[in-house]
């Protein structure tokens, strides 16, 4: 079995990207409910750079809304920047 071990500078680039990702998520919540829309959702990636930003927020609904609330809330919103991340969604600002 090979196991992916990130390392010193990789490990704190990762760290730094989730947190921008963590970021620009909470920013876009513009009632600052806590709860991330399909449309936050959406400006959120738009802000990202996606080609087709509603559909990458369809997209994540389906995968990271558990309690399929139509909504992101707070305790899943790690899963959503683990979706993101995994995209290649790294160096944002």
């Amino acid at each position: 079995m090979v196991y992916n071990v990130l390392k010193g500078a990789d490990l704190s680039r990762t760290t730094a990207s989730k947190q921008k990702l963590r970021k620009i998520f909470l920013d876009c919540d513009v009632d600052d409910n806590g709860v991330l829309t399909r449309e936050e959702i959406k400006n959120a990636f738009d802000r990202f750079g996606a080609l087709f930003p509603g559909f990458r927020a369809w997209k994540a609904l389906k995968i990271v809304d558990k309690n399929r609330d139509g909504c992101v809330s707070l305790e899943e919103l790690d899963n959503l920047i683990e979706y993101a991340y995994q995209r290649g969604y790294i160096n944002v600002n």
